[in-house]
């Protein structure tokens, strides 16, 4: 009943599996790896009944393989491991871990019968979406999830998908990041779901992109959402919506327009958050023409920073108090040389906005916004 499988092998399925793992769970079987070998397959499954793995890769063997086993124990194992084949078998619901290089040992595991099976998605669409693109939505959307328990649906990230357009979007009350992408879907009519971050950060680890074409296959069905690989399938339970609509805090009238170069106003915004109140962060934005100037003053500690740099303004003076953290933490989303600012009031949202050369290719409709903080009259 033995299989053999490179070390390397072994390792990158279980850094892959290992994080579906749950910290803590009132079922044993859940911090427990299934191990299984059918048809030169060898397959690690992991679960906390809200997501599911597996993942696969090329492993020889004379038998069939079946056995849970802790996973922190076999994953600390396999890393301390040399490089080079390593020799798994099953003494009734014992693992025997052998190296090539002289190393063994013996991990008590359970019958594989009392590992959780996967839902069944029970799809509404099926559908392929480039992987590059995916992860790209991801990024630019999933930093906003709230945090808050309160309201669940915020707590996810929102995919919209329709015939001929798709994207994500994340809210907490206090910031936005969303992104949109043109592309054909075999879908006759609108779908979407609440996805969670746990199932989305495991998604962009995992996923290859090494091609620009490279596709994932994905379900999605009322309750689970599925995406799916010849080396992967990943499940995850939906968040229950409906999910509010986004758009209404969307300014639509904002004619302050500031463009700014991007690595110039986030290394500024980081220096001058340092000295920033660790609760509110809160910084102040003074924009005059042609200049604007960033200011933190903490009573709490006696300290103040601040630092000018040029932008490209030519309206009325405005001053507008944001959460430095935060602001910084979309700059550093955008990828651009520069970004666009669109403001109205001192209590309006503010929209950043991604400028792109001329001639660059614009693959995705990017949009941030981020909600002012009360400016304290010492600033």
């Amino acid at each position: 009943m033995s299989i053999t499988i490179l070390k390397k092998d072994l390792f990158d399925l279980m850094q892959k599996a290992f994080p579906i793992i749950p910290s803590k769970s009132s079922l044993q079987i859940l911090s427990n790896f299934r191990l299984s070998y059918s048809d030169n397959q060898f397959e690690i499954s992991a679960t906390d009944l809200d997501h599911s793995m597996k993942v696969t890769c090329p492993a020889s063997g004379n038998s069939l393989f079946d056995i849970t086993v802790n996973a922190r124990k076999v994953f600390d194992i396999v890393r301390e491991l040399p490089e080079g084949n390593v020799t798994l078998d099953i003494d009734e619901t014992v693992l025997l871990v052998q190296s090539e290089k002289g190393f063994s040992c013996k991990i008590a595991g359970a019958d594989s019968r009392d590992f959780p099976g996967f839902p069944d998605v029970q799809p509404k669409s099926e559908f392929e979406v480039n992987v590059s693109h995916l992860k790209d939505m991801i990024v630019k959307s999933s930093f906003a999830v709230s945090k808050e328990e309160t309201r669940a649906c915020l707590c996810g990230v929102y995919w919209d998908i329709t015939e001929n357009r798709t994207g994500m979007v994340a809210t907490d009350g206090h910031r936005l990041g969303s992104s949109f992408i043109n592309a054909s879907f075999p879908v006759s009519s609108p779908v979407n779901g609440i996805l969670s971050p746990k199932s989305l950060v495991n998604l962009i680890r995992v996923v290859d992109s090494k091609s620009p074409d490279e596709k994932i296959n994905v379900q999605l069905g009322d309750k689970y959402i599925a995406f799916y690989n010849q080396n992967l399938y990943m499940c995850s339970k939906l968040i229950d919506g409906p999910y509010p609509d986004y758009t209404k805090v969307i300014p639509k009238n904002n004619p302050r327009n500031v463009i700014i170069d991007r690595v110039t106003l986030q290394s500024a915004v980081r220096r001058v958050s340092v000295l920033s109140n660790t609760k509110s962060h809160l910084v102040k934005f003074s924009f005059t023409k042609g200049s604007l100037e960033i200011v933190v003053l903490n009573r709490e500690i006696g300290g103040e920073a601040r630092e000018q740099i040029q932008i490209d303004y030519d309206m009325d003076d405005h001053s507008i108090g944001f959460n430095g953290q935060y602001f910084a933490e979309i700059l550093d989303i955008i990828k651009t040389p520069k970004i666009r600012l669109e403001m109205n009031t001192q209590i309006s949202a503010c929209l950043l906005f991604p400028v792109y050369e001329p001639g660059t290719e614009i693959i995705s409709d990017d949009q941030f916004l981020i909600m002012p903080l009360r400016i304290v009259e010492e600033l």
